[in-house]
């Protein structure tokens, strides 16, 4: 399983013989910290629960804009990795650049990641790249016009691959 962890949304993937089983987004943006970390706790918890993998594979954080940054992805980290300790799952962690290696290039984007598991995988972009709608007219934009795509469960489908890639294929 790959969590692409966050205090905004959260990523997750489960992967089988290499390839994705299920995936999902979570929801956490109307939740102010530290409340937020609660919940990401109680989430995880009940997802790692539910879906049983072996291997709960985190993208390991190390790049951080500022102080809130560290805080707030160190905090998810840190709850995401407790939820699966106590339920006896094994971690692993994806440096940033072995994702990327192992999903493209060493600099790829969150868009190509998300084509590039589009592809391998034969996946709906909308579904892995899930896009957010203006709500209202703004500007030249229309109601229903994409104001940005969430990238989080391309992410976490990429997680599973890298590690696939890296320790179960030996790629």
């Amino acid at each position: 399983m790959g969590i692409d962890h966050g205090t905004n949304y959260a990523g997750w993937a489960t992967m089988k013989k290499g390839k994705p089983s299920s995936f999902g987004l979570r929801d956490y943006s109307k939740i102010s910290m530290p409340d937020v970390l609660d919940v990401i706790y109680q989430d995880s918890y009940k997802l790692i629960k539910r879906e049983q993998p072996d291997i709960v594979v985190l993208e390991r954080p190390v790049h951080f804009k500022n102080a809130n940054s560290v805080l707030a992805l160190v905090g998810a980290y840190s709850m995401v990795t407790l939820a699966a300790l106590h339920l006896g799952k094994r971690i692993e962690g994806i440096r940033p650049t072995e994702l990327k290696m192992q999903t493209g290039k060493g600099n790829a984007d969150k868009e190509t990641v998300a084509a590039e598991m589009m592809m391998l995988f034969d996946l709906d972009y909308d579904q892995i790249a899930v896009p957010v709608l203006y709500k209202a007219n703004k500007g030249k934009n229309k109601i229903g016009d994409v104001k940005e795509r969430l990238f989080d469960p391309s992410d976490a489908i990429a997680l599973c691959w890298a590690y696939h890639q890296k320790y179960i294929k030996g790629a």
